[in-house]
């Protein structure tokens, strides 16, 4: 069994849809691949910067979402939220004069739960279980 190249076939390869359709989906997930590289380093680049500016309460949040005008900070701290509501403004002059912040006019927070421990069902004293079953006994004779 031979396999035999047809030259007109080989020059048309590009024309075919599923060969366009192909390079068109790799082209797209490739700037996918690259836009997503650099939202990761733009934010590591903020949260880098906002640790080196050492401003109180915003040290303890980190940023998750970086824009030139907004950002998002993450924490477990539920304080945060509110002191950021009473004092945005404090912070967004501060932040302002950072040159990676120096468009900013929106703080947001996101608090995480997922940590915070839950409190555990305290098991009963098995001798004031045993005394509660005979007062129940008791009452219903």
């Amino acid at each position: 069994m031979t396999i035999s190249i047809i030259p007109e076939k080989i020059s048309n390869i590009d024309k075919y849809k599923t060969r366009s359709k192909i390079t068109n989906s790799t082209q797209a997930n490739k700037e996918l691949i690259n836009k997503t590289k650099n939202l990761i380093l733009s934010i590591e680049v903020a949260n880098k910067e906002l640790k080196k500016l050492d401003i109180p309460y915003l040290n303890d949040a980190e940023i998750v979402y970086y824009e030139p005008e907004k950002i998002i900070c993450k924490s477990q701290k539920e304080i945060l939220k509110f002191k950021i509501k009473e004092l945005q403004s404090q912070f967004i002059e501060i932040l302002k004069k950072s040159k990676l912040f120096s468009k900013l006019k929106k703080i947001e927070v996101l608090i995480d739960y997922s940590n915070n421990k839950t409190t555990k069902k305290i098991p009963l004293n098995p001798k004031a279980k045993q005394a509660l079953q005979q007062i129940r006994k008791d009452l219903k004779i």
